[in-house]
């Protein structure tokens, strides 16, 4: 069976090479002057991009991913605030939640340690449930998809402060770093959700069974 991570392969890269093909388009523009040639060439700098920010997904760390997608430098995860919530979610108890599984909602667990108990005592149990496992699914996708848009708006920063002009494509379009940014705002926002959402439903699926 495909893990995870694997089954996000494409859907990665197409996520990853949409707002790669709009810049693009701008920076090769639509015209008679432009020839067969530099449209190949530009959309083979794209696969080749795409490809290689694939392969560097399985590279970059996964605390680093995780750092950028909740914008910590510590217990990042969601399950590290898994009290607070479950808490707000209204399928859950509190006093329910505190009182059967106080050794990972107890108010005395410090937050580093919170993760971990959650993990053991509550998503294991119920990692293969059809709704835990979509959460995690999109969740993955999305924090690899956040983490690739981050490189290449890091990358469209540094060309466009340097001023260089790349063959085929000249200098930066100044619309590029604005789409680029406005997809990883997109894509960060959908991670965290799903970050959360698989906390939340691992901890319901859990209580009920």
């Amino acid at each position: 069976m495909q893990n995870l991570k694997d089954q996000n392969k494409l859907s990665l890269a197409a996520l990853t090479g949409m707002p790669l093909l709009i810049i693009f388009v701008l920076e090769v523009g639509i015209s008679e002057t432009k020839s067969v040639i530099d449209y190949v060439t530009g959309v083979g700098f794209v696969a080749l991009a795409v490809t290689l920010l694939v392969l560097l997904s399985d590279v970059i760390p996964q605390s680093l991913k995780n750092k950028i997608v909740f914008l910590r430098l510590w217990n990042e995860l969601p399950g590290h605030r898994c009290d607070r919530l479950c808490f707000a979610d209204p399928r859950l108890e509190k006093n329910e939640l505190q009182t059967t599984w106080e050794h990972v909602f107890g108010g005395e667990i410090c937050e580093s340690e919170r993760n971990a108990l959650w993990y053991r005592h509550i998503y294991k149990p119920v990692m293969d449930e059809p709704q835990v496992q979509s959460a995690h699914l999109k969740f993955l996708l999305y924090r690899d998809v956040t983490a690739s848009s981050f490189v290449i708006l890091s990358i469209l920063i540094v060309w466009s402060v340097s001023g260089v002009q790349l063959p085929y494509l000249g200098t930066i379009h100044p619309w590029a770093i604005v789409i680029e940014a406005t997809f990883l705002l997109c894509t960060l926002i959908c991670a965290q959700t799903y970050g959360k959402r698989l906390v939340v439903n691992a901890t319901a699926i859990r209580t009920a069974t």
